[in-house]
């Protein structure tokens, strides 16, 4: 057998104004993706190609590019990406399946949705016959054009994102199973107009936790293969905004697939009150007043509306504002990305108080101001290869770096030297804590900050999101077509 793996993998903002370059994409290309280098390290095409080789199949690499979430990618960027991809693809003597690890939520600046224009680029090239499965994250967004030229979905199934390689392995092990029955593989779908956070459906509580648990995959009976929902992406503004449900199965069966689809569609509409936030959520005053009762140490604070994780541009300085207005004592917020500032506390070096305008400090300000400061250096590092400085005001430590960066990973913190445990509330960039940050505090809590992920959903100013759509409206009632 004869697979082509490879993919393109990216979240888009379409609130924020920054823009997705080339330069923003790690990249593996050719058989250097068989090494598992960084680039692949972790992700679904991890899982796709352990199986491959575990299971003999000759492997075709072509291009897999993925980016930390940000704004629409430009058109030459991914043109770029597409090329390499498919030329890959065309080097193939011969071509028995295509499984890809996509995100499927990604959004191209002249193009729109991205997914699916890549896959009906790649049905073209393959023709009708050859299969083509795609591992998914979670929040993807499913378009009518990535169902018209794709066999099979496979979603992640946890939220924070603990199955990527996991959910790689399905795809292939799909793939594998098709061409050794002679299945030909057909994805049912509805769209169900409702858009959700990921911090309103972690996947450990209800109602998200509920619907999962009837999610089947390659079952020993039934005549569903496999079953995803894929919860959307919230901050695009786009017409083909929902959430999916998805059921694959043989060609013969595609009726079956259509009612489990309506099934898990019917579900998810019936519970849509019920997707609240699964952390205590409130705005920031509220959240920092419960800290400073709080007895356990450390209390850790997501600052949703400015997560990069969702594609925000995380130089937002407004946190920092509220912390040094209220002389609070034993703070650490992470991070702001200032790369004029980071230079300026480069230049003056450690132990040395330095005069800053940092980040963005109202982000409905349409002219960016910065936050004056005047902030001792306590260091000079790098947080997983990001150029950052450690600062101190008063007794609120920030740390600034020169570009942007998850910061899920507390060894981010340790990295430049500080424990987490060593502080009486953290802020982080991010939406909903990843398990690393759950294990460190008893009391977990989400502010409810502005920002290009804003996370009052009712409020963002959608332009293009087809309506109704729950929860900006809620007073409507939906029917499935027959």
């Amino acid at each position: 057998m004869h697979i082509a793996i490879g993919g393109l993998q990216h979240e888009t903002n379409t609130f924020t104004a920054l823009q997705t370059s080339l330069d923003d994409f790690q990249v593996a290309e050719g058989d250097e993706m068989l090494r598992i280098p960084p680039a692949v390290q972790d992700t679904s095409l991890q899982g796709i190609i352990e199986v491959c080789r575990e299971e003999g199949i000759d492997i075709v690499p072509t291009l897999f590019g993925h980016a930390l979430p940000s704004g629409t990618i430009t058109k030459d960027a991914y043109e770029n990406l597409k090329g390499r991809l498919l030329a890959g693809i065309r080097k193939a003597d011969r071509l028995d399946a295509v499984v890809l690890g996509m995100h499927g939520s990604m959004y191209v600046e002249g193009i729109g949705d991205a997914d699916g224009d890549l896959l009906a680029s790649l049905r073209e090239l393959v023709g009708p016959v050859v299969p083509i499965v795609c591992a998914l994250d979670l929040h993807a967004t499913i378009t009518e054009q990535m169902i018209a030229n794709a066999n099979a979905f496979v979603g992640y199934r946890t939220a924070p994102h603990v199955d990527k390689v996991a959910t790689g392995r399905k795809a292939c092990e799909l793939a594998i199973r098709a061409m050794q029955e002679s299945l030909e593989l057909c994805t049912e779908w509805v769209s169900v107009p409702v858009i959700i956070s990921g911090e309103q459906s972690e996947t450990r509580l209800p109602p998200t936790s509920e619907i999962i648990k009837e999610l089947v995959h390659m079952p020993e009976v039934g005549d569903v293969i496999s079953s995803s929902i894929f919860l959307g992406f919230p901050w695009a503004d786009v017409p083909y905004s929902c959430v999916s449900a998805v059921a694959v199965t043989s060609k013969a069966n595609m009726s079956v697939g259509k009612r489990e689809a309506k099934r898990l569609a019917q579900h998810i509409w019936d519970k849509r009150d019920e997707f609240v936030f699964t952390t205590e959520a409130y705005d920031l005053d509220k959240c920092l007043d419960i800290a400073e009762g709080e007895k356990s140490s450390p209390v850790i604070i997501a600052d949703c509306g400015d997560n990069p994780t969702a594609g925000s541009s995380e130089d937002l300085s407004n946190v920092l504002d509220v912390l040094i207005r209220r002389s609070f004592r034993n703070a650490l917020v992470a991070v702001i990305v200032d790369k004029g500032s980071y230079e300026k506390c480069l230049e003056a070096g450690a132990n040395r108080y330095v005069e800053l305008e940092l980040g963005r400090v109202n982000p409905t300000e349409e002219e960016p101001r910065g936050l004056p400061i005047r902030a001792y250096v306590e260091r000079i590092g790098t947080g997983k290869g990001i150029p950052s400085a450690v600062l101190k005001i008063d007794d609120i430590t920030a740390i600034v770096t020169a570009g942007r960066t998850d910061v899920y990973d507390p060894q981010f913190l340790e990295d430049l030297g500080l424990d987490p445990l060593d502080y009486k509330v953290i802020i982080v960039k991010s939406g909903y804590l990843s398990p690393e940050y759950q294990a460190l505090t008893k009391r977990p809590m989400l502010a409810l900050t502005p920002g290009d992920t804003n996370p009052l959903l009712e409020t963002i100013p959608y332009k293009k999101v087809k309506r109704p759509i729950y929860p900006v409206d809620k007073d409507f009632e939906w029917t499935m077509e027959a």
